[in-house]
């Protein structure tokens, strides 16, 4: 039982982990498509 435990912690661990370093790499549609001939 503790090592699901401790699986479980790890997985939500990585998820928000992930989640920071994904919002922080990604950018909005409106500017990573933002040239002179496109229009949003």
């Amino acid at each position: 039982m503790k090592a699901f435990i401790l699986a479980c912690v790890a997985t939500i661990v990585i998820t928000v982990a992930g989640v920071a370093v994904l919002d922080s790499v990604q950018q909005p549609v409106a500017e990573a498509f933002a040239t002179t001939g496109v229009r949003l």
